[in-house]
């Protein structure tokens, strides 16, 4: 498989200046799972960041499908290569807001939001009951986080980088989300990179990356 997500190198440090990795670049074929593996503060979330642009670094270079980006493009990396963040931060407002958001303001959007595609979607994560014109103020933890999965997917980019995508989520809504990603991902011009916590949805991806003691390799 050719090369079609490639990024890099990153270097990072924590809060209190702990080297997490050094010249770190990742190259990713498509049409696969990626899961992102590794202990607790080694830097994952960090690394899924430098990926999607959210943190910058003026040494890395980054290429999706052979166009390369400047960091005068980084709106239309973001818009290709979208994070769906481990707090599955919200505006304030609707589901419906929420969920059309991206459409509104992602640079070079040719996309309108599709209220019938993402009612499918609510329901493949068990949230076919809920209201689109339900403020997200009173959704739980729960709900926020598949709705958040749910509008990364609606926005259907080249690229999702997923940070505990499943993070909360009973076992049987876990494993509707993760097929729901599955089928995502494993599409020709599809990528998903995923940090997920359990090690049984770990074992299932198309390949494995481990992020550990600064650096990172393939997991075979």
């Amino acid at each position: 498989m050719g090369v079609f997500l490639e990024c890099g190198p990153f270097s990072a440090r924590d809060g209190e200046g702990r080297l997490l990795f050094e010249d770190t670049s990742v190259l990713l074929a498509d049409g696969q799972c990626v899961a992102l593996e590794g202990p607790s503060g080694s830097g994952k979330s960090t690394l899924l960041r430098c990926i999607t642009g959210l943190a910058w670094s003026l040494e890395a270079g980054r290429e999706l499908d052979g166009a390369a980006y400047s960091g005068a493009q980084m709106p239309s990396w973001r818009a290709q290569v979208t994070l769906v963040a481990q707090d599955a931060p919200m505006l304030a407002g609707t589901v419906r807001d929420n969920l059309a958001f991206p459409f509104a303001q992602r640079a070079g959007c040719r996309q309108e939001f599709d209220e019938s595609t993402s009612g499918d979607l609510l329901q493949a994560v068990d949230l076919g009951r809920l209201p689109l014109d339900r403020e997200v103020r009173t959704l739980s933890g729960g709900e926020r986080h598949r709705l958040a999965l749910v509008r990364g997917l609606l926005w259907d980019p080249p690229v999702l980088v997923a940070d505990e995508p499943l993070s909360g989520l009973d076992p049987e809504v876990a494993e509707k989300s993760f097929e729901l990603l599955l089928r995502y991902a494993r599409r020709p011009g599809r990528l998903l990179l995923c940090a997920l916590h359990d090690p049984e949805f770990n074992v299932r991806a198309d390949s494995r990356l481990r992020l550990s003691d600064g650096s990172l390799r393939e997991i075979r």
